[in-house]
């Protein structure tokens, strides 16, 4: 389908299909929108990830990223279920270069986003021949809000780096396809091979190849297209069961149960999760970084047949739609592009409860939304006669400025963890993660009492909800309230013991109640389920030096910097003990 502009146009229109302006445009639109993220501070799994890994932090764990999960570092004795070498490679080139900055880390995040909006343009060229369609999904794309959760936060960039292979993948086996030279097919092997070490749903590629060779192979019988579409995806699912592999051994296991949801529970959760996601691509406002939904448990439920019945109409009215354009394999194949990415990420067990939907799945079904939408805006524009083709870019400009505005005015919820979860809270107040998290951001500004009654108000619901009782806990160990402390932490130890952190903060509200003896228990445990974690060593080492056993102060304050060599306070502690300074605590 070609849609270009005739001679009779004039103006912007004109300006805009010249060669190199268009991409300009789109990628200075895709830059701009993100802009005021540059102040924005680290949030969400940033912390733990960025601030607490000391595998980001140093060169020498290079080598663990392609033999362990990418939380490995923070948790040895927890298994994962990301194999993400890459990713922990681009954190740790961001390290090098910003350190702990987040001004830094936000630009590289916003410029990939370019990056991957300038392929967006390059595929769509490729695809439907139009620059003008090719311009319209483009600023599309760099606009479209869904995509707040992957640019506005800095680990939201997996996606935005896997667009990049996923796309460039994608182009080489076009070239392939159009030249039949094999170099351009190890090209696009290659690139899938480091996308699927960047993160794991780009698997979907197999699959979407398959499809584009399927619908593109012509007058042919449908045993020799079927052929045909397995000769060009062959590559791609042979990587792909190589991966599975190297990932089941890395990971010992294909996948980890995160929570234990029956098959019966996520197929009737998944309608809500999907008319969540579509609901988003069309009309992308209450957006947020949590949804807090809720798994669906009854065939009768008004959350599985509401969301079921208006799936079922959208297919309907697509189906037409799509049926009445000139190019329909191009729109069905934006269909497929749209749902295959969707599909890996309902499988609900991976996720915690309450945190199954996130919009930052949809970066890449997002691509052939925005195909779709352009499509349609062609079509339409087909019918007016040339001269007021103009039109068509005022209704480009209209929904592009919709998008602007959404994008803006919500990805300032962004900028800190109170603004985040003060905005999930307004979206589901009853959710216990979201509560928490909430209570969490709370205590770090100070509103210490709000955030005891954020977690009591969970407890009531859920007496045996470990993470109220743990932050309950920690919360009142920051006040200073350490039997309240003592209590909480041991209720959290009683729910789940796999935590470290709960058993340093019981040590620590142990110690302070002047019981270090009995301290020293807690610390180890803590140490030996996450040895390099940040100031652990240094409690064990100042109870240790409470005990006057000096040498052993000593040994920890070592291993403190051994693990976080930046540690000041450790080092400052150290020179005071070699130079027999050492002073008991206060």
């Amino acid at each position: 389908m070609q849609v270009e502009t005739s001679s009779e146009d004039a103006g912007v229109v004109s300006w805009i299909s010249r060669r190199g302006v268009a991409e300009t445009l789109a990628c200075a639109i895709a830059f701009l929108a993100y802009v005021p993220t540059l102040g924005f501070q680290f949030v969400y799994d940033d912390k733990p990830q960025i601030l607490e890994n000391p595998a980001i932090h140093e060169w020498r764990y290079l080598p663990h990223y392609f033999t362990s999960h990418a939380w490995a570092e923070l948790y040895p004795n927890v298994s994962g279920n990301y194999y993400r070498p890459l990713f922990l490679l681009w954190f740790r080139l961001n390290h090098a270069m910003f350190g702990l900055d987040p001004k830094g880390w936000h630009v590289t995040t916003v410029l990939c986003h370019v990056a991957t909006t300038y392929m967006v343009f390059v595929l769509i060229r490729r695809l439907a021949v139009s620059r003008w369609i090719a311009f319209s999904a483009a600023t599309l794309f760099a606009l479209h809000p869904v995509h707040m959760e992957s640019v506005a936060w800095v680990s939201g960039v997996t996606d935005p780096l896997m667009a990049i292979f996923l796309i460039g993948s994608f182009l080489a086996y076009l070239h392939f396809r159009e030249e039949n030279r094999w170099g351009w097919m190890a090209w696009a092997l290659t690139l899938f091979a480091l996308g699927l070490l960047e993160k794991e749903t780009i698997v979907v590629l197999a699959p979407l190849v398959f499809a584009y060779a399927w619908l593109y192979t012509e007058d042919q019988p449908r045993i020799l297209r079927f052929a045909l579409a397995l000769k060009h995806s062959l590559g791609y699912f042979a990587l792909t069961v190589l991966y599975v592999a190297l990932r089941a051994h890395v990971l010992r296991g294909l996948s980890h149960t995160v929570t234990p949801v029956s098959w019966s529970t996520m197929a009737l959760t998944e309608p809500s999760i999907v008319w969540m996601y579509f609901r988003h691509f069309l009309l992308p406002i209450g957006l947020s970084g949590l949804y807090g939904l809720p798994y669906v448990t009854n065939l009768v439920s008004i959350a599985f047949i509401i969301p079921t019945m208006l799936l079922l109409a959208l297919i309907m009215i697509a189906a037409r739609g799509i049926s009445r354009l000139q190019d329909t394999r191009l729109a069905l194949f934006a269909c497929g592009w749209m749902v295959l990415p969707i599909i890996p990420v309902l499988f609900l067990r991976a996720y915690a409860e309450g945190d199954i939907a996130h919009d930052r799945y949809l970066y890449i079904p997002s691509i052939g939304f925005v195909l779709l939408v352009s499509l349609f805006l062609a079509e339409t524009a087909s019918h007016w006669p040339a001269r007021q083709k103009n039109l068509h870019l005022g209704l480009l400009a209209v929904l592009a400025l919709a998008y602007a505005v959404a994008t803006v005015s919500q990805q300032t919820y962004w900028a800190s963890d109170l603004l985040l979860y003060e905005r999930a809270y307004r979206i589901a107040p009853h959710d216990n993660l979201i509560c928490n998290d909430l209570g969490a951001a709370l205590m770090d500004a100070g509103k210490s009492d709000e955030a005891i009654a954020l977690y009591s108000q969970v407890l009531v619901r859920e007496p045996g909800f470990w993470l109220s009782n743990y932050n309950l806990g920690y919360t009142y160990y920051k006040m200073g309230r350490l039997k309240d402390a003592e209590d909480f932490l041991r209720r959290a130890i009683s729910i789940n013991a796999a935590d470290s952190d709960e058993y340093i903060y019981l040590g620590l509200s142990v110690w302070r109640q002047g019981r270090p003896d009995e301290a020293v228990q807690y610390i180890q445990q803590a140490i030996q389920i996450r040895p390099s974690a940040p100031g652990y060593h240094f409690v064990f080492a100042m109870i240790r030096r409470d005990q006057k056993n000096i040498p052993a102060a000593e040994s920890e304050f070592k291993l403190e910097l051994q693990y976080h060599p930046e540690s000041a306070a450790a080092r400052q502690q150290l020179d005071a003990l070699t130079s027999g300074a050492a002073r008991g605590p206060k």
